[in-house]
């Protein structure tokens, strides 16, 4: 319309001089019918503008229309619709704050404007999207909300976009909050839209499925991500281009696999990857997530395999923008697994030399200080040297500093406390690990920490022989498994300290049910995995504990099996052969047949000697066992002074109370043995 059909509307003033005598109310109605048709004109003349993204001609129109037409809530609501459908898209605030204006002014002059209400919350809630201020999105709730109670007699399509917008509503709420009852809401928002319209679009499922998966990351429910992984994998089928979606469901489907450790949820995750990097073969976030989640997914598994993989998709990501410090991040901690699995030191130099680079362009991310931290523990296994650990420990502490929340830094200090406990004997390295693993448990509750902190709480119980460190492993695994109930067919590797505590504590109560329910766990373990050939040896152990208890020769023979079994996969292992000698002489204190007896001495003998030639210490203690229950004090006596003077001997409780030891304790000579290690203590 142009400026001469504007001069020639009437004014206000011209509509409020017009006066017919004798049918003023026929004139008035045939006037504001004029003027209402006119405004409708002028309204339809603005949207037009805005379509040609003529802001200014289109408000000069909607000016005008509402100086004909003042009162309609209607005008209102048509103008801030046609604003907001023009400003959607971020950059236009200014724009958005007038269409606001105009859905308040139609829900003032009609309170009961159902489409008013619901328009103006979805304006108000891409505001808050578009600047990112919060309460943008608690006043969409309010008129949402508004737009509830008056939704009765509303079509089921209008229904299903209202609450698809107060599901998206209640989401950004959630990500504010951080409170899984917003979550919910959401979820339960969404779950309405679909139940008044099956047939939603791609972008709906999208939002659908990322409320589930986040909502399951906060109650810890694999429901949820099943449920998620649903609406994702609607949402692609829908749009198979959609990057968004594709990101989604792989981050799903890794969540779930971190959860019930099914490989077919790796394998569909990866799918996923594949095919986000064919949508946008030149996004180098989805080359570095991927690779991130192929290096964190072989870390349990030791999987060189997958390691290889990571390092490929990070040399992808670095070839397409080699300025993220993040890759070099994940392909250094990648570089240091694969290098401390296959003992090659050069990938951890090369690991070292990425991660010092990364550390220079970005030192103020968590993330990349943990990468850090992963290469020099690669250094510390690769040269059992503790110093390399305490470097790792010092990265992870840079990278808790930065964010405290940052479960895995505290899992990983845990985990180097646990290898140099292991590594030098060190009972309070131990104590502080179980510090560090339980603060990781309570920021985020996985059974990989839980096992972690359950076999820290198993060598602590070993190592100082202490029945309160065992009692509490045993606790904690029972827990791991009720968890994790699949663990005894996907992780059968974690049934094996939980046996080898419940031999120990065997040790404790003298009860054949603890022996008995490690037997049964060690034998499922060689039933899931036959070459879990470390099963064997202990397997040994806790036949002949089991054995000494019950007097039935058949454990301890059964026993010897297993021995046997594992000195051949180990034919160096003196400790196999000393478990095997003690075996033996069990044997023989059992048998009614002194020949046989005789024979059975004569093999443990055998294999206490082949022990001590590969430098066990411990030999001559058992020898002395041997010579004293054969009757040979002065023999035993010899070997128990050896043993003293190579710092070989039991506890002094261990010494007086050893039943093996009663021919030699009843000796003159032993009591002066005695005596002088009283002196030195």
């Amino acid at each position: 319309m142009d400026q001469n059909t504007l001069n020639q509307l009437p004014t206000d003033e011209d509509l409020s001089s017009i006066h017919i005598e004798g049918s003023r109310g026929s004139s008035e109605n045939l006037l504001r019918l004029n003027a209402y048709d006119i405004a409708s004109t002028l309204l339809a003349q603005g949207e037009t503008a805005l379509l040609r993204d003529d802001l200014a001609g289109a408000l000069s129109y909607f000016e005008s229309s509402l100086k004909l037409d003042p009162k309609s809530a209607k005008n209102y609501y048509s103008q801030g619709l046609s604003l907001f459908e023009f400003a959607h898209d971020e950059g236009k605030e200014k724009v958005l704050l007038l269409a606001s204006k105009k859905f308040k002014m139609a829900t003032t002059l009609d309170p009961g404007y159902f489409d008013a209400w619901q328009a103006w919350g979805s304006l108000l809630c891409t505001l808050g999207i578009n600047t990112g201020e919060h309460h943008y999105f608690k006043e969409a709730r309010e008129k949402l909300n508004q737009a509830v109670t008056l939704s009765q007699g509303q079509g089921r399509d209008a229904l299903s976009e209202l609450y698809w917008d107060l599901g998206i509503v209640f989401a950004h709420l959630a990500e504010h909050s951080g409170e899984a009852l917003d979550w919910h809401q959401a979820i339960e928002a969404f779950q309405l839209a679909l139940s008044f319209q099956d047939k939603l679009e791609s972008d709906f499922w999208n939002d659908f499925g990322y409320a589930c998966l986040t909502f399951a990351g906060h109650i810890n429910d694999n429901r949820f991500y099943i449920k998620a992984i649903q609406c994702l994998k609607t949402a692609v089928s829908l749009d198979p281009r959609a990057l968004d979606s594709w990101i989604l469901l792989a981050d799903a489907l890794e969540k779930l696999y971190l959860q019930t450790h099914d490989e077919d949820h790796f394998s569909q995750a990866s799918d996923c990857f594949a095919q986000a990097t064919q949508i946008q073969p030149l996004n180098s976030e989805v080359w570095l997530n991927w690779a991130k989640f192929l290096c964190d997914s072989a870390k349990r598994t030791a999987d060189v395999k997958r390691l290889r993989m990571s390092v490929e998709k990070s040399h992808r990501a670095y070839g397409i923008d080699s300025e993220n410090p993040m890759i070099q991040a994940i392909w250094a901690e990648a570089l240091a697994l694969l290098g401390n699995y296959t003992d090659r030191l050069d990938l951890i130099y090369d690991a070292q030399n990425k991660i010092c680079e990364s550390i220079e362009k970005q030192s103020e991310d968590p993330d990349i200080w943990y990468s850090y931290g992963i290469c020099m523990q690669a250094f510390g296994h690769y040269f059992d040297d503790s110093d390399y650990y305490y470097q790792a420990i010092e990265k992870f502490q840079a990278g808790l500093s930065i964010d405290r929340t940052c479960y895995r830094h505290w899992h990983a200090i845990g985990w180097t406390y646990s290898l140099l406990g292991e590594l030098e004997n060190n009972t309070e390295d131990l104590e502080l690990s179980l510090r560090f693993f339980q603060k990781a448990i309570d920021l985020h509750p996985s059974t990989y920490y839980l096992f972690d902190y359950a076999s820290a709480l198993w060598k602590l119980g070993e190592m100082t022989q202490l029945q309160k460190w065992l009692e509490e492993a045993s606790s904690q695994f029972e827990r791991l498994l009720n968890l994790q109930k699949n663990a005894v067919y996907v992780h059968p590797d974690w049934l094996f300290p939980y046996a080898c505590t419940l031999d120990a504590l065997g040790d404790f109560y003298e009860e054949e049910f603890y022996y008995l329910r490690a037997i049964e766990m060690f034998s499922h373990i060689l039933m899931i995995d036959p070459d879990f050939h470390l099963v064997h040896h202990r397997l040994g152990l806790a036949l002949s504990h089991l054995g000494e208890l019950s007097s039935e020769s058949d454990h301890f023979y059964k026993a010897i099996h297993h021995y046997r079994l594992s000195l051949k996969n180990d034919e160096e292992n003196d400790v196999i052969l000393l478990d095997w000698a003690a075996t033996l002489i069990g044997l023989a204190t059992h048998s009614h047949d002194s020949s046989e007896s005789d024979q059975f001495f004569k093999e443990a003998e055998h294999k206490i000697h082949a022990a001590m030639r590969l430098g066990n210490l411990q030999s001559y203690y058992y020898l002395a066992c041997l010579f004293s229950l054969q009757g040979q004090c002065d023999q035993g006596m010899r070997c128990l002074e050896k043993a003293k003077s190579c710092a070989a001997l039991p506890p002094l409780d261990e010494l007086l109370q050893d039943e093996w030891l009663d021919n030699v304790r009843s000796t003159g000579d032993f009591q002066g043995f005695i005596s002088q290690i009283d002196r030195l203590h």
